[in-house]
């Protein structure tokens, strides 16, 4: 976690950031969660997309917490899918990384 956020996070916080995984589900979108499974199960529900759709035949695979990506589509700033998932993760997944190319 950033410097900023770990006096004001609670340790059940903590330590529940450190669970969580970025998985790539296919070639646009990668989603926060605990497990590839629940990941998957999320953005079926999400997208309300079926699995042949939502993952065809893409291999699913976990992102390195180190990798950085554009903050925007500006593409000026760089972040790490760390930042993405300390700064948005709430107790539930969600989308940490999409591309419309």
């Amino acid at each position: 976690m950033n410097e900023k956020s770990l006096p004001m996070a609670g340790i059940h916080q903590i330590t529940e950031l450190l669970k969580v995984k970025v998985f790539q589900l296919n070639e646009y979108d990668a989603v926060a969660a605990f497990s590839l499974e629940e990941a998957k199960e999320w953005y079926e529900k999400h997208t309300g997309l079926g699995a042949d759709e939502a993952f065809y035949d893409y291999k699913a695979h976990e992102i390195s917490g180190g990798d950085k990506i554009y903050e925007d589509e500006r593409m000026e700033e760089m972040v790490s899918v760390n930042e993405i998932v300390e700064s948005y993760w709430q107790g539930s997944p969600f989308i940490a990384v999409t591309s419309n190319c």
